[in-house]
């Protein structure tokens, strides 16, 4: 494996990266804050679905039928085992 010199440069781009990692984060939260405002305001009115200027926004109960993977392990275990597939990938991370 060859060596890899560090350069300022690169670690600066890591820099930017940590930085825009956290205005993510703050942008996220303010999000959430908005959504929950006009998800109260949908509660309150009782309504699960509001036009709102050019905007129509809608908070419905969905209802999603999702496979127990961990109970169907426990009970066919040889069965899970069968129908196991391995994949592989490339993780990127910043410590």
């Amino acid at each position: 494996m060859a060596a890899i010199i560090i350069t300022s440069n690169l670690e600066n781009e890591i820099r930017e990266i940590r930085t825009l990692e956290a205005k993510i984060k703050e942008l996220d939260e303010l999000k959430k804050e908005k959504e929950a405002l006009v998800k109260s305001v949908l509660d309150e009115a009782g309504v699960e679905e509001l036009k709102i200027g050019a905007f129509t926004v809608r908070f419905t109960n969905v209802v999603r039928n999702n496979f127990n993977t961990s109970a169907f392990k426990k009970k066919y275990l040889e069965l899970y085992n069968a129908f196991i597939k391995q994949s592989n990938y490339r993780k990127f991370t910043i410590v």
